[in-house]
């Protein structure tokens, strides 16, 4: 589905050059829920933004559906591929209302018809689990899980194939986060969608994806199923991150790698 070939990323700081991403070579299949993960400058975030468009690598490929992607992309490929971000307020314009946001997808797309929008957006509410009031709310109204799931509301309004969760869960508490991740994986299973997910936090990875790549500086420490590479992870770095994950329990405990 996505075939990434050796990307590679630099960055200029003041004069340093950074390496964000050494010769990236991933495969992402259609209806994989794929975590990356890896702590901050680990370079998951960049390598979620040349997927997206926004940064352009400065070598190597993508294709998706065997097509090549390039970083000037039509409406089409724009509306296959959404992001859902850490921070929902990057999403939500304070100054419109909740039906304003998710309405605009809907319109850029050509999704429904002008009398059809607004069935659409309740339609679109209540597979988040919001009710169609939320329409004239504005986001400084809402807590912190309402705000996201009206972000992921939006995501799904361009009816994509793939969606990238960017850490979407590490604001919110932790009975909150439980609940917006069951909330992924049900819309997961309804929409047949491919869900790319960016994180640090092993814990939900361990509880949400089927694939784990696990980067470091830039480059690969190892990948596979999410499985095998917590019961049998081959590089230090990935040992030392799986016994990072608080636990509650001995019996959980006991599965850490020694």
């Amino acid at each position: 589905m996505i075939k990434i070939k050796n990307i590679s990323k630099k960055f200029f700081i003041k004069n340093n050059e950074v390496q964000a991403l050494n010769k990236i070579n991933l495969l992402i299949e259609e209806k994989d829920c794929f975590a990356v993960v890896g702590e901050s400058g680990s370079g998951k975030t960049t390598l979620a933004n040349i997927i997206l468009g926004i940064y352009q690598q400065d070598e190597g490929d993508i294709s998706f559906f065997e097509k090549q992607l390039f970083k000037k992309r039509n409406l089409e490929e724009r509306k296959l591929i959404q992001y859902v971000q850490q921070n929902p307020m990057s999403t939500l314009n304070p100054k419109k209302t909740i039906f304003s946001t998710i309405s605009l997808p809907l319109k850029i797309h050509k999704i429904v018809k002008k009398d059809e929008i607004e069935e659409r957006v309740k339609k679109l509410l209540s597979y988040v689990g919001l009710n169609p009031e939320f329409m004239v709310r504005y986001p400084d109204t809402l807590s912190g899980g309402q705000k996201q799931r009206v972000a992921i509301a939006r995501a799904l309004a361009a009816e994509p194939k793939v969606l990238i969760l960017d850490e979407p869960t590490s604001a919110l508490d932790v009975i909150v986060q439980s609940k917006v991740l069951n909330l992924l994986l049900k819309i997961k299973k309804e929409f047949d969608l491919t869900y790319i997910f960016i994180t640090h936090d092993l814990s939900v990875v361990r509880n949400i994806a089927n694939k784990v790549v696990v980067m470091n500086k830039g480059e690969i420490e190892e990948s596979g199923e999410t499985k095998e590479v917590f019961l049998h992870p081959k590089s230090q770095y990935t040992r030392d991150l799986i016994k990072a994950i608080p636990t509650v329990t001995d019996k959980e405990d006991a599965v850490k790698p020694k």
